[in-house]
């Protein structure tokens, strides 16, 4: 005897018919049938009369129904329960974002998270990849999210790559620069340039591709994606932004800006765990959600 034949039972008789039943378990009505057979066969006794062409339950099917009304109540109090002491319906969450992916991940995952666990107290801290890593370290946080080619050589990580998502200049429209069909990143800098920290090794892949000696290709550094955009819609400035516009809103009134010899970029993101620890509920279930949102992660490396 199952739990499930049991909640079938109950929709029998909530629903009056087996044909509405069978639409409220979701199940085709020969299925339903069948469940009900084998949970008389298992209790070896009728529990509905057939006879009459509407559902009656015989004596001892309203016996079983009243058992099954209970069963199922204490089940879902179980889930409340272990909820709670998981900290889903209560307790904390504690999540660290770099500057791309809170500005593709952080407010979609965390409008979910409040959406389906609202009792729920979450903390989430945009920083960059160094910093996230000292404070998860700390214990302060319970994992972070963040462009990882800065971290090889961290030891007591656990990395699960994510699915890279493409990197774009972005300007506002009618920009000067779109008149061009492709533009040199040294005519680019003209204007402002402003983007997030990047990782080291990012950085020093864009200074390789200027002339100039004065400054790097940024002049404004910002990790906040709202002030970038508005950087690129009121001062002509150029910014650099996650290119997805099912994760990344802020980029939707802008329009992508092709620089020669920087196609393709793409962000290397890592969901990041201490290495030996075993994630509290509310964090597996947050990254079961950041899996949804991008796709099923590559195989976990440990660091």
């Amino acid at each position: 005897m199952q739990l499930r034949q049991l909640q079938h039972l109950v929709a029998l008789a909530e629903q009056g018919s087996f044909g509405r039943a069978a639409q409220a378990v979701h199940l085709s009505q020969p299925a339903l049938s069948r469940s009900i057979d084998t949970l008389e066969g298992n209790l070896q006794a009728r529990l509905v009369d057939r006879a009459y062409g509407t559902v009656r339950f015989t004596q001892a099917g309203e016996l079983v129904l009243a058992r099954a009304r209970e069963l199922i109540a204490d089940a879902q109090q179980i889930q409340r329960d272990v909820l709670q002491l998981e900290g889903l319906a209560i307790g904390s969450l504690a999540v660290g974002l770099g500057p791309f992916a809170a500005s593709t991940l952080g407010r979609m995952a965390l409008s979910l998270m409040t959406q389906r666990h609202p009792q729920l107290l979450m903390r989430m801290e945009v920083a960059d990849t160094a910093t996230l890593s000292e404070r998860l370290h700390r214990r302060q946080l319970d994992l972070f999210i963040a462009d990882t080619r800065d971290l090889k050589k961290q030891p007591g990580l656990k990395l699960a790559r994510l699915p890279d998502v493409p990197v774009s200049f972005f300007v506002r429209p009618k920009h000067p620069l779109l008149k061009l069909k492709q533009v040199p990143l040294d005519k680019a800098m003209a204007y402002p340039m402003a983007g997030p920290n990047l990782p080291a090794e990012v950085a020093s892949h864009f200074d390789t591709q200027i002339r100039r000696s004065d400054r790097g290709v940024f002049n404004i550094v910002c990790d906040d994606s709202g002030t970038l955009r508005h950087l690129a819609l009121t001062a002509n400035a150029v910014i650099l932004a996650p290119h997805a516009p099912a994760l990344n809103p802020e980029t939707s009134t802008l329009v992508p800006l092709p620089i020669a010899n920087l196609a393709r970029m793409q962000t290397h993101y890592s969901l990041v765990t201490l290495a030996g620890r075993t994630p509290s509920a509310a964090a597996t279930v947050y990254t079961r959600l950041v899996t949804e949102l991008m796709g099923r992660p590559k195989q976990p490396a440990g660091r």
